[in-house]
């Protein structure tokens, strides 16, 4: 019995459409559903005498029956992954079964499987509807942790800092002794505009990152004082200078009564390099239910070297008798190469504001009968705009110096405590 070409193509048309809407019950993951689409062996049909006559037309080659189908239309749900869809050819007599079967043997396709969903059990045979195990869930994800970690700098890169910074002395006490001579200078707030008595500035820079940073600092430290002193008994050191003065024939012993007018001039410059690495960058407070917040802890411990120049001048005016011989100098100096240690703490209580302490050891009794130099500061920095922000601190520093015998003996022993008044200036 022949068909109406009509009523075929609506029986292929429909198992090819029952085929792929299998494919949207769930799978498990890199499942294989198998659909097998056999068509009838036989159909029988009550057909009109006039549709008798009807030739049957071609059968369309499965190919095409596939390709036909829209790729948009097919809309796959995400729990679908690696899905192998086999249409083998139909057990019929209407056509030849190589004809229908011809380049279409297997159809795969891969759509991406969500990594969070649950595996569900799904089988299908036949063309007949599987059982579901169970229904798919997202897996519950841990809370996030709270970073106790945070940039040093709060970006990705280097930063780039300019401190120029002056000290304003409370107290400075300079003692300088060359030979067997020893010589005192104290200055302190009085003297701030007396530039020639005392001056002492710095210039810091600081290159940064997130986790470590290294700086440089040079500073300076000038003081100086004068004093009269009558019936001082002249110092052997200073015997063999005033000796070289006096007229042929004429000589000075040591410990002769004489008036001495004596500037002591001494002088302080150090250059610090190093490096730091941050070791705790934590929020203390909260600023929300899940969000860390001022105030905020910063420790950071450096190591380096300081490179540092010393100086002494005493400059005489000798009076003995009817002889006076002025400008007489006794002169020392030292250069020396210190390890530097130490560290600095921030709190930084907001956006604006923070607080600050570092302390320094320098010298360690390294290359010198007595060398060793610290130093301790204390203050607060005020944030104006985003480059810069101004420092106020308590600064005390202290460095001893000695080394040589007799006569060629040289020391400065130095202590200061005051104000330390600096800006920031990101560059």
């Amino acid at each position: 019995m022949r068909l109406k070409h009509q009523c075929l193509r609506v029986y292929l048309l429909g198992s090819g459409v029952g085929a792929i809407a299998l494919l949207f019950s769930p799978a498990p993951a890199s499942a294989t559903l198998l659909v097998e689409v056999t068509p009838l062996a036989d159909v029988h049909l009550d057909m009109e005498a006039d549709a008798l006559e009807t030739e049957i037309p071609a059968i369309a080659p499965w190919p095409e029956l596939v390709e036909s189908i829209p790729s948009a239309q097919i809309a796959l749900p995400p729990t679908l992954n690696d899905i192998e869809v086999a249409f083998p050819a139909p057990e019929s007599d209407l056509t030849d079964p190589e004809e229908l079967t011809s380049g279409i043997s297997e159809v795969e396709m891969t759509v991406p499987l969500a990594q969070d969903l649950m595996p569900v059990a799904v089988g299908s045979t036949g063309g007949e509807q599987g059982e579901t195990a169970t229904d798919s869930h997202l897996e519950p994800q841990p809370e996030s942790v709270l970073a106790q970690v945070r940039p040093a700098n709060d970006g990705d890169g280097w930063e780039f800092v300019l401190q120029p910074y002056l000290f304003v002395p409370f107290n400075v006490r300079t003692d300088i002794g060359v030979g067997d001579i020893t010589e005192s200078v104290s200055t302190g707030l009085g003297d701030l505009f007396s530039l020639d008595r005392i001056f002492s500035g710095a210039l810091r820079f600081e290159a940064r990152n997130p986790q470590y940073g290294f700086f440089a600092d040079l500073s300076h430290v000038f003081v100086q004082d004068s004093r009269s002193v009558s019936g001082l008994p002249l110092p052997p050191a200073l015997a063999a200078v005033v000796n070289q003065r006096t007229p042929p024939g004429v000589v000075i012993p040591p410990g002769t009564p004489v008036d001495v007018g004596v500037r002591a001039t001494g002088r302080t410059t150090t250059f610090d390099l190093g490096g730091y690495y941050r070791v705790v960058d934590q929020f203390l407070g909260q600023a929300g239910a899940d969000q860390p917040g001022y105030p905020r802890l910063l420790v950071d411990p450096f190591l380096g070297l300081r490179l540092a120049r010393l100086s002494g001048d005493l400059n005489f005016n000798v009076g003995v008798g009817p002889l006076g011989l002025d400008n007489l100098p006794v002169t020392e100096s030292a250069t020396l190469i210190k390890p530097l240690l130490g560290a600095q703490v921030g709190l930084e209580l907001s956006e604006r504001w923070g607080l600050g302490l570092r302390g320094s050891l320098a010298g360690l009794g390294i290359g010198a009968d007595e060398n060793l130099a610290w130093s301790f500061l204390a203050g607060a920095r005020y944030r104006i705009s985003e480059r810069a922000a101004l420092q106020l601190a308590y600064q005390y520093k202290e460095s001893r110096y000695s080394a040589g015998q007799g006569i060629s003996r040289f020391s400065l022993n130095q202590s200061q405590q005051g104000l330390w008044l600096g800006v920031d200036i990101g560059l």
